[in-house]
Parts: structure tokens; sequence; C-alpha cells
């Protein structure tokens, strides 16, 4: 009979589920919080795409698609 180590039975599968909870846990901690604010850019969207259609680079249609 093979030597199971000091854990018996299962224990590999414990130690893995273990390992794998810890790795899960590290990378729910590097995503971005859920009640963080995010700040609002439409303005700044606005602006630049008013930008863009004074400079030429997108028609007066194409800004009112976007924003009409």
């Amino acid at each position: 009979m093979p030597d199971l180590g000091p854990l018996g039975r299962g224990g590999a599968r414990r130690r893995t589920r273990k390992r794998m909870s810890a790795v899960n846990e590290g990378q729910q901690s590097q995503e971005q919080p859920e009640n963080e604010i995010i700040p609002d850019n439409s303005d700044n969207l606005e602006k630049l795409a008013k930008l863009l259609k004074d400079k030429g680079v997108i028609t007066e249609s194409e800004y009112n698609l976007i924003f009409g």
C-alpha cells in the first residue's frame, strides 16, 4: 500500500482545493470593487466629437448619429 502522507486519503485533493480557493480569492481582489464610482465622461465625449466635427474629421450627419 502506498504511503498516503500526513493528510491520509484525499489529502492531495484538499490541498489542491485550498490552492485553487486561494488563487480565486487573489483574482477577486484584483477586480474592481462593485461600489466604485465610475466617472461620467459624456461631456468629454461630446466635446471631442464637436471638435472632430469642427475640424472636418467627422461630418454633421455622423455627429448627429452620435448625439442626435
